[in-house]
């Protein structure tokens, strides 16, 4: 197992960043509470994953109230359940 270099862009308030991480490999979405600010996430979607090089990037769809994010990102990565109750991937 290796490290791995996330790339987050996108997000307004934090700008883009790196982030070294010892996961086996990225999830499709990331979800990171803000420094300074309680109960505020910001919600991130893979946009690419580099195994040979192990740079997973993401970009931010959202930020706010974790619960609304979560919805939110999940709506956006194509893994939010369907009405069948089946993910959309």
């Amino acid at each position: 197992m290796g490290h791995w270099v996330y790339v987050f862009s996108g997000c307004p308030d934090s700008g883009d960043y790196q982030q070294i991480a010892d996961d086996e490999e990225p999830d499709h979405v990331v979800l990171r509470e803000r420094l300074g600010g309680p109960c505020i996430v910001d919600g991130f979607v893979r946009e690419s994953i580099d195994d040979l090089m192990m740079v997973a990037r993401f970009r931010w769809v959202a930020s706010g109230d974790p619960s609304v994010v979560a919805a939110t990102v999940l709506h956006a990565s194509g893994l939010a359940p369907t009405r069948d109750g089946q993910s959309s991937q």
